[in-house]
């Protein structure tokens, strides 16, 4: 028997065997994808089926793709560093700078993000007039631009303003970028997908280098991603794909859950296999995972089984009905202390809400009790103000483009106004050149001499920054951090903070990206080839990792953020209609229920959910019914406690025992 085999269960031995043709691994939650994928990747290679070069693995994290890589060298050594494992934009990143012309990009494209994207959109559609209407939501015009550029709709199919809108910019939008010498996120999957389309002896290049792909976490693609797929295995159908039906929560980001549901009609002759064996949660948790998600009825048919290896917890799903969202966010807190008196690690404790506003209130009773705690959110520390100027430095020290020139040519003040800017834009438009090169020629451009001078600093500052951050003994981001100081950006910060926390919280985010980039160059080298590989990493949007991830704490995050990770104990709060399924946000009630079973199989021992009878809405206390998936689950699967939990004989001497501590302690 293979040594890929060792350990694994009949349903995953299956999936590690599989050798040609297209594959979906239904992997419910727990049941160990990730050990199929480095299997089946690990064997294919050592068993020669393929070359470990001619294998390609997408997620949708660079870290999912690195913890795979890690996986297979422990295991086969030297060879599966050949293996190209990435997210779908590092994956068309590396084929635009590999066919940039054939794409028609400058060699030293740029990347727009999605904020930089809004910005853009926001300045062209000021040149947008319609009648009666006064402006337009910059995310919901990219959300809706990028569903046309997906399909490739080019006109409005009804009379509706925002469709009027993109219709008039989704041109000058794509023409703006072309001239930028940009790419911008959809752009990454749109430009290699039209390569591959247009011409046979670049697609049939890829196609050959890349023999066997696999596809994680594959209910989160959405329609562009598909057709990208279809592309990349087009003639030899060498397509494996692994996720989970049940867990599609993205929806509402473009995210098309019938692409896994419908990958077997899509690909005759496609083998499935299921993954029901559950290794995380207890026999009690799964019981009420399984009845909630029965509920839904376009889904692949498969139930959570309990491993052998795991014990019944004797702890019943509880669910506490507290008579507002104060006393549930107390109670919560009081909760917490006492599984950590038990003996339990911070860290080993979640709670999870549906959305940020919620936890609010439970993070002033965590302050207020003491319990350390931390606010996961993925990507939006990328979307700080400061951790943006930082990358902006970074970037136009070693490859300037105009987007982040502009956002940072007067930051912090050196006296270039809107006027320079505007003389500098006519005359790059005159003289048809790229916006840096316009800087050095500021005098024929009309610039004043002070503006000029103060261009002429900031263009030896971007020169000099690479040298500045390898030329002595500190390390890299230390010498980062102490140039942000010398610039005077950390006095530009004052100015904007309202206190002392605000501005050493904006301190922060810089001393993280520092961090941030010290780790990359440790791993990967301190070199500026290194250095440019992590701006492209931070530009595609790693997810955080914090340098104090070690630190016990509680967990915070949303039910979105909280995909893939698991926790000894889980608290999900506010269990109301209105709230789950949303009022605003959750149309889709089956999307919605997916999310309430997301939540619900982090929890490995205890689950505890939590709703409040009323909740304060515009000044107002409103009744708050219970959520429609509590009401379908059968009462035999949980327990309901009306307030706080009852004190047992063990739990009333202990509170007797702490309040004589108290005593003494005053006396």
């Amino acid at each position: 028997m293979s040594r890929w085999l060792d350990g694994l269960n009949p349903e995953q031995q299956q999936a590690a065997l599989h050798n040609h043709g297209p594959l979906l691994i239904l992997a419910g939650a727990g049941s160990g994808k990730t050990t199929v994928l480095v299997s089946r990747t690990g064997r294919i290679i050592d068993e020669k089926i393929v070359e470990a070069e001619q294998v390609c693995v997408l997620t949708f994290t660079n870290k999912a793709a690195r913890e795979l890589k890690t996986r297979v060298t422990a295991k086969l050594g030297a060879p599966a560093k050949k293996v190209w494992a990435g997210t779908f934009h590092s994956f068309g990143l590396m084929l635009l700078k590999k066919h940039y012309q054939a794409a028609q990009l400058p060699k030293e494209f740029g990347i727009l993000d999605g904020s930089d994207a809004g910005g853009m959109v926001k300045e062209l559609l000021s040149d947008f007039k319609i009648a009666g209407k006064q402006g337009f939501d910059t995310d919901s015009i990219l959300e809706k631009m990028s569903r046309w550029r997906e399909t490739g709709k080019k006109e409005a199919s009804v009379d509706e303003d925002y469709e009027h809108a993109i219709e008039w910019l989704l041109p000058r939008y794509q023409q703006r970028l072309k001239r930028l010498g940009m790419v911008d996120f959809d752009g990454l999957i749109l430009k290699p997908l039209e390569l591959m389309r247009s011409n046979e002896e670049i697609g049939a290049a890829v196609r050959n280098q890349f023999q066997q792909v696999m596809v994680d976490e594959f209910q989160d693609t959405n329609l562009m991603q598909m057709r990208f797929v279809k592309a990349l295995v087009e003639g030899h159908r060498n397509i494996a794909v692994v996720g989970d039906d049940d867990q599609s929560i993205y929806g509402w980001r473009g995210a098309c859950v019938s692409n896994i549901l419908d990958f077997p009609k899509l690909y005759s002759g496609c083998e499935v296999v299921r993954l029901e064996r559950n290794y995380r949660c207890s026999t009690e948790v799964l019981a009420l995972a399984n009845a909630v998600i029965a509920k839904n009825t376009e889904r692949h048919p498969k139930v959570l089984k309990p491993s052998k290896v795991q014990a019944v917890s004797g702890f019943l799903p509880e669910i506490f009905v507290y008579e507002n969202e104060v006393a549930e966010s107390e109670s919560i807190a009081v909760e917490i202390q006492q599984f950590m008196k038990q003996g339990r690690a911070a860290s080993d404790i979640c709670v999870l809400y549906r959305s940020n506003s919620q936890g609010a209130l439970l993070e002033a009773e965590l302050r207020k009790s003491q319990i350390p705690y931390r606010i996961s959110g993925g990507t939006a520390f990328f979307d700080r103000k400061e951790a943006r100027d930082v990358l902006a430095y970074l970037r136009c020290s070693l490859k300037p483009h105009e987007i982040a020139l502009r956002r940072i040519l007067n930051l912090p003040a050196r006296g270039i106004g809107d006027k320079a800017v505007e003389l500098l834009e006519s005359f790059c438009n005159d003289h048809q050149i790229k916006f840096y090169h316009g800087l050095k020629r500021w005098r024929e451009a009309g610039v004043d001499d002070k503006a000029g001078a103060g261009i002429d600093s900031f263009l030896e500052l971007l020169e000099t920054l690479p040298g500045r951050l390898f030329g002595n003994a500190l390390k890299p981001g230390d010498n980062l951090v102490k140039f942000f100081e010398g610039i005077g950006y950390k006095k530009s910060l004052e100015k904007l903070g309202t206190n002392a926390v605000s501005i050493a919280n904006r301190w922060r985010v810089v001393e993280i990206m520092a961090s941030i980039m010290d780790r990359s160059l440790e791993r990967n080298g301190a070199t500026i080839q290194s250095l440019e590989n992590f701006i492209d990493a931070m530009e595609l949007r790693d997810a955080l990792e914090e340098k104090d991830a070690d630190v016990p704490k509680v967990q915070l995050m949303t039910l979105h953020a909280c995909k893939g990770l698991e926790f000894d104990v889980v608290f999900l709060m506010g269990v109301e209609e209105d709230i789950l399924p949303h009022r605003v946000l959750g149309s889709d009630i089956s999307e919605e229920r997916r999310l309430f079973y997301v939540g619900i199989t982090r929890a490995k021992e205890r689950l505890i959910l939590t709703r409040a009878r009323q909740r304060r809405k515009h000044g107002k206390w409103v009744d708050a019914p219970a959520s429609r998936f509590l009401i379908e689950a059968p009462p035999e699967l949980y327990v309901e406690h009306q307030g706080s939990r009852p004190v047992n004989e063990q739990r009333r001497k202990a509170m007797v025992a702490d309040l004589f501590k108290l005593l003494d302690g005053l006396g």
